[in-house]
């Protein structure tokens, strides 16, 4: 029997850090959450605050496993406030690594980076050796501390891998991210039974969307099969467009719903289409999707109907 699996998950009490906080648990992995709003079963701790860092990480016995979620994550809120988000995302995981090689020198470092890094694609689909090219503070944070591990890995100073997810999406997502957003604002209108106004921004951009449950056994397939060093895309592999997904799940709603774009809603700088390749990930864990787009917005909206407690008319 080989040693027990331990992770530590920053971010724990966010959006994929509960995904995956169960999935590894399901997985039979022990698993210490820590995020800065505490909730059951996730420790407080401030990972911008290196002595809490350094405190909790010397309290934990045998960490095989750290996967790094924790971040400013939106786009327009890390544009309005670049040092928090500098501080957040790559101070942090440059606090943190450190700490690791002094606590637990021989875990695993999984960084969860992004496809945000790449920047407006040069061709499609992206894989991993697109250019890095980031335009936003999100994104020149996040690269820096892609550039940081991958540095750690090279040097031996601790085993890093990187992963840059895709857009992805799934039950739990704060509705200020697109697909959510549709979900939260059909569900009410849904609990309203009457027509609602969907507010869209720009329905002709096409992204990689992929299901938050595909990503997160992503990422443990990745923890325990990677070679270290090693850098992942994580994704579906196809573009759906905005447009598309707004028309399916008008299909999907139980009122009628209206569309109505809001220009609050439409980004300055919008890429036209992006899709990745996941073929690395697939060559070293044999990870590929499960879930379909369909099966995401079904998802979606269930999870924002019970948040709502619609009374179903099937």
């Amino acid at each position: 029997m080989g040693m027990e699996k331990h992770a530590l998950i920053t971010g724990a009490a966010g959006f994929v850090g509960r995904h995956l906080a169960r999935h590894l648990r399901q997985e039979g992995w022990r698993v210490t959450g820590v995020d800065a709003r505490p909730e059951k079963d996730v420790h407080a701790c401030d990972i911008t605050q290196g002595a809490q860092v350094t405190s909790l990480l010397e309290a934990l016995d045998a960490v095989t496993h750290v996967f790094h979620l924790a971040a400013v994550t939106f786009v327009p809120e890390a544009g309005a406030n670049p040092t928090r988000t500098y501080d957040v995302n790559l101070q942090s995981t440059v606090s943190l690594t450190n700490a690791l090689q002094k606590t637990h020198p021989q875990s695993r470092f999984v960084f969860i980076s992004t496809s945000e890094i790449y920047g407006a694609p040069r061709y499609l689909p992206v894989d991993e050796k697109h250019p890095i090219q980031p335009n936003n503070p999100y994104a020149i944070s996040k690269a820096a501390a892609d550039f940081h591990c991958a540095w750690l890995s090279k040097t031996g100073a601790l085993d890093t891998v990187r992963m840059r997810p895709f857009n992805h999406s799934g039950p739990g997502q704060q509705p200020r991210f697109v697909l959510s957003s549709f979900a939260q604002q059909i569900a009410a209108a849904e609990r309203e039974g009457k027509d609602g106004l969907l507010h869209v921004g720009n329905l002709d951009a096409a992204r990689d969307f992929s299901h938050v449950a595909d990503i997160v056994r992503g990422y443990a397939l990745a923890a325990e099969q990677a070679q270290p060093g090693d850098v992942f895309n994580i994704c579906s592999g196809t573009a759906t467009s905005i447009r598309a997904a707004v028309e399916r799940m008008i299909e999907l709603a139980r009122v009628p719903i209206h569309i109505e774009v809001d220009p609050a809603r439409v980004r300055p700088v919008d890429v036209p289409e992006v899709c990745g390749a996941y073929a690395q990930l697939q060559q070293a864990t044999g990870w590929t999707p499960k879930h379909t787009f369909e099966e995401l917005l079904t998802d979606l909206l269930e999870d924002q109907r019970c948040c709502y407690s619609v009374p179903s008319t099937l």
